[in-house]
């Protein structure tokens, strides 16, 4: 008698080979966040990190509160994290250190 194979949910889910906190880049390049953060989103976080509201963040860098918004949305998703404290503790903690430390 063979053998049943495993069932097909527990297929999808294979262990992922790369640490977490890692992003996938352009054909399937494995990158680390300070990597994929732009100038402008790590100039963006700084200002997160001083505690800045979206309101002053905008004001300074001279850009709509909708744009800031839209970076903090794609630093959240690079950064793999949900809130402002998330992204600018996992920023700091990077060994590369993405923020100056004040």
């Amino acid at each position: 008698m063979l053998p049943c194979p495993p069932p097909f949910s527990a297929r999808l889910r294979r262990p992922q080979p790369w640490p977490p906190g890692t992003v996938l880049g352009g054909r399937n390049q494995v990158r680390r966040p300070a990597e994929t953060l732009s100038p402008r989103e790590v100039e963006l976080l700084q200002l997160v990190a001083e505690g800045l509201s979206n309101q002053q963040i905008s004001e300074q860098l001279f850009l709509s509160q909708a744009t800031v918004k839209s970076h903090l949305v794609h630093v959240y998703a690079k950064l793999g994290v949900d809130w402002r404290t998330a992204a600018v503790a996992t920023a700091t903690a990077t060994a590369r250190g993405l923020l100056r430390r004040w």
